[in-house]
């Protein structure tokens, strides 16, 4: 759903780029970069409840090659954004119980028996336990703690 809605406001703030409009002002594309990237995000944030909008003031008299660039390049950075969210939404996090069985181990000894934790942390890869304790690792160096005596 949320893949759905964020395309088709993605479709439209490009379809919003296209429209042709002239004006007297001096063209600032960096100005209408960031008013066509608020207006998607708005439009993302509304939902299926998103109005039509129309092209923003601060995109009067820039060309439509470059506002085919800005929504190409708005459409490319907030795909990205949505990929990273589904990654990181079909990753495991460590339970709390996990954490605290990895910083115990960090905190006793110099190495990390990490068969001795499939029953706290079993339901993490080795790839996310790896994870799990260099992100412990880090916010107990981060908090000025020694992981390990």
């Amino acid at each position: 759903m949320r893949t759905r809605t964020t395309t088709a406001a993605l479709i439209a703030a490009s379809l919003l780029a296209l429209t042709a409009c002239s004006s007297d002002e001096k063209p600032d594309a960096a100005a209408c970069k960031t008013a066509m990237a608020k207006q998607l995000y708005q439009a993302i944030a509304d939902g299926d409840q998103a109005e039509e909008s129309s092209r923003p003031a601060a995109c009067n008299g820039v060309d439509d090659k470059t506002l085919q660039r800005i929504a190409g390049e708005l459409t490319t950075e907030k795909a990205g954004d949505a990929v990273e969210d589904a990654v990181e939404d079909t990753t495991a996090q460590p339970s709390a119980e996990c954490r605290a069985w990895i910083e115990t181990e960090l905190r006793g000894t110099e190495d990390i028996d990490a068969a001795s934790g499939v029953d706290v942390c079993g339901d993490l890869s080795e790839d996310e336990l790896d994870q799990a304790i260099e992100d412990v690792t880090n916010d107990l160096t981060k908090d000025g703690a020694t992981p390990a005596p």
